[in-house]
């Protein structure tokens, strides 16, 4: 276990540095995966996550959430609220923290662009050594979805519970093949692109909430139904742009650009495949969002057709008795 604890405090370390940038003059070290070593500091950090997630949505978040949700409410009505709020405010957490980590690590590496330094140098094995720093974010990033799906299966079950599902053990295993087979590039790349999006969409939600809980304080209500719908807006953007404009850029590269620097065997294009399952489930969360819009253009608010939950406890009945 020494080395372990040694590998996690390298790792930590370098991501430390890559993202303060206190001291330029530091050069970061750099290596292949280590296993099973890689393995355990993954599992750790699934556990750290894990651990935090609950803990800070349940000392935090739903103490907050009760607080802002609460005025008038029944325990039942109040618990549901509750429960979608914190579910949303995690979501922003997590989806913020490794949009700023992202942003201060995968750009700086220097393969970054033009596209072709993302396959160039695979077949001689050059791919496989990776900057502590990127090794840290890509173990990380593959923890949180491993606790994520858990995590799925413990909260309310959304509309899109199956699809939620699948877009994380996909977006798992992307993260294991590619790290273990040379393939971080692009996978770097992708996590780059698929984190912003979700930052506003869940902040929208956290508004939406309090507006429908604090329907009573009409201008309260309405001005965070408004923040909800203009931040709604940048998600439908930021979505368009990094998920449906972007990444069918890095399916293709992976799918054709790659093909000029090295044959494909079985774990390239299993990559490659799992790139495009991504890749289809953007199109149908898009579809999703365009419906969302067409309510929008019709009734003046958005209204999120792909998480509310299959059985909201917020039913007629029990706005009649708060009212």
């Amino acid at each position: 276990m020494a080395g372990v604890s040694q590998e996690l405090g390298t790792l930590l370390g370098a991501l430390r540095y890559s993202v303060l940038k206190r001291d330029g003059s530091i050069a970061l070290g750099s290596s292949a995966p280590k296993l099973p070593t890689d393995g355990y500091v993954a599992l750790v950090f699934v556990v750290g996550l894990f651990a935090f997630n609950w803990a800070f949505r349940l000392l935090v978040v739903q103490p907050v959430a009760r607080v802002l949700l609460g005025a008038g409410s029944s325990e039942r009505v109040l618990a549901g609220r509750v429960a979608k709020f914190s579910q949303a405010a995690m979501e922003a957490v997590f989806y913020g923290s490794f949009t700023l980590v992202g942003a201060a690590i995968v750009p700086a590496q220097p393969w970054i662009w033009p596209s072709k330094h993302w396959w160039i140098g695979f077949s001689t094995g050059e791919h496989s050594i990776m900057r502590d720093d990127l090794r840290c974010y890509y173990l990380l990033y593959g923890a949180r979805y491993a606790q994520g799906t858990l995590t799925v299966l413990l909260e309310p079950k959304r509309k899109d519970f199956v699809e939620m599902v699948l877009h994380h053990l996909v977006t798992v295993a992307v993260v294991a093949i590619s790290y273990l087979y040379g393939w971080n590039r692009v996978g770097a790349v992708v996590m780059l692109l698929l984190d912003p999006g979700d930052v506003p969409l869940h902040t929208a939600k956290m508004f939406k909430y309090v507006s429908e809980a604090r329907h009573r304080n009409k201008l309260l209500a309405a001005t965070c139904a408004f923040v909800a719908d203009r931040v709604f807006e940048l998600f439908a953007l930021l979505f368009f742009v990094t998920r449906v404009a972007m990444y069918p850029y890095v399916c293709w590269s992976a799918h054709v650009e790659a093909t000029r620097y090295f044959p494909k065997g079985l774990p390239e294009w299993t990559c490659v495949a799992l790139l495009e399952t991504l890749f289809a489930l953007q199109c149908y969360w898009f579809f999703l969002i365009l419906k969302v819009a067409l309510v929008f253009i019709r009734t003046g608010h958005a209204e999120d057709v792909r998480s509310d939950d299959e059985d909201d406890p917020h039913t007629p009945d029990d706005r009649h008795k708060e009212d």
